[in-house]
């Protein structure tokens, strides 16, 4: 098992003897990495919800997994992807009251929970969110992680555990083929077995328009257009991506008295780049423009500020910024009450002109704004100036320092 950064996070909560629910898109590795925390424990009752056979009878009669756990005395209890059987939580809450029991659950999707306003162990459980691998997890197991080819395939086939173990063995033939059936089971399950949406086709045009335009600013109604159905129905579609743990939604940034005509739309981010691509049909290491890379670039990016803050449990936001007359800023880090500006750019030698965007962002934002960092292809750090900095995509974290 590659080791996760969030696991010491969900250690020291078990060691507290509370109770969390460890929530994340599928194939995240949530299972793998609970049966791994679970292992330093003798007495361990683990139910899983993809089983039809006990998802049925817990669906029937709840209270048959209270009395069985009373039974059985256990010091942890697993459930897994809890959504399948959202009733299920009363029983959790009575005996976390009761007995001091410590559950350890999971769950792949928001909206069932949200939909039929369940219990949710307001003040008895912590809630964690796992993603796919963040960089510092891939550095863990990559042999050439430094090298602009191991980049490019990060940018085509994305995170997910399985498939990084996969791609960094180089069989991108079976990577491709999962990458496509997750796209596919995901539109089977999530969305035609849950009964979401009435027309599978449609929703089926938007899923590949919206991975398209992952991390693109949107116009709900041009999408409207392009898809055939209403400007609502656009925004409802959005809905369930991001409660299905599908999308992430990055707001934008606008400073309070700012004079700026600044965009006021979210952007979208797909959770992972492989699952993106594969959605958008542009599953493929062929014929990919520069310009392009720079846009996936930037995803990627993005999406690694959000999990690093996430696996280690740490406060704060990532936001996007940008002027409708030009001026940008790819991401923006909020941590404390301050602002990091974070610009990318898919090339291997920054120069001034790089940076116009940062400079301005610190001069108008200084009470919160001091430093701001460049993210390039290079392989050491440079100094731009004194106030902003270019790293190496590899040691992006170095901001957080």
């Amino acid at each position: 098992m590659i080791p996760r950064n969030l696991e010491n996070e969900l250690n020291k909560t078990i060691n507290q003897r509370k109770s969390f629910f460890l929530f994340g898109p599928r194939q995240t590795g949530k299972t793998t990495l609970l049966n791994h925390l679970a292992k330093q424990y003798k007495k361990v009752i683990n139910y899983s919800f993809l089983n039809i056979r006990l998802r049925q009878r817990a669906e029937q009669k709840p209270e048959i997994i209270r009395q069985e756990v009373e039974a059985s005395s256990p010091e942890i209890v697993i459930i897994d992807e809890v959504q399948k059987v959202p009733e299920i939580l009363d029983e959790v809450q009575y005996m976390i009251d009761r007995y001091e029991l410590v559950f350890l659950i999971t769950g792949s999707s928001a909206r069932k929970l949200r939909r039929k306003n369940v219990n949710l162990l307001a003040g008895r459980a912590i809630t964690y969110r796992l993603d796919p691998f963040d960089i510092e997890e891939r550095k863990s197991f990559s042999k050439d992680f430094r090298l602009v080819n191991s980049l490019k395939n990060i940018l085509i086939y994305g995170d997910m555990p399985e498939i990084a173990l996969l791609a960094e063995d180089r069989n991108f033939q079976l990577v491709e083929n999962l990458l496509r059936s997750y796209s596919e089971t995901f539109l089977e399950e999530e969305i035609r077995m849950e009964t979401l949406v009435r027309n599978i086709g449609i929703f089926g045009n938007f899923l590949r328009l919206a991975a398209e335009n992952s991390g693109r600013i949107l116009s709900f109604r041009a999408l409207s257009l392009d898809v055939g159905v209403t400007h609502h129905t656009i925004s409802t579609f959005y809905e369930i991506l991001y409660d299905c743990m599908i999308v992430e939604r990055i707001h934008p940034l606008i400073p309070s008295g700012s004079r700026r005509r600044l965009s006021k739309a979210c952007k979208y981010l797909f959770f992972d780049l492989g699952i993106r691509n594969a959605a958008a049909q542009l599953l493929t290491r062929e014929g990919i423009t520069r310009e392009e890379w720079g846009h996936r670039f930037e995803e990627w990016i993005g999406l690694s500020l959000i999990r690093y803050l996430r696996s280690r449990n740490l406060p704060g936001n990532i936001y996007y910024w940008r002027d409708h007359n030009g001026p940008e800023i790819d991401w923006i880090v909020e941590q404390k009450n301050q602002w990091i500006p974070v610009e990318v750019k898919f090339i291997e030698n920054p120069q001034l002109k790089h940076i116009n965007h940062l400079e301005l962002f610190i001069n108008e934002n200084q009470e919160k704004t001091s430093k701001g960092y460049l993210i390039f292809l290079g392989d050491k750090p440079r100094k731009i100036t004194d106030r902003i900095t270019a790293l190496p995509w590899f040691e992006l974290y170095r901001i957080f320092e």
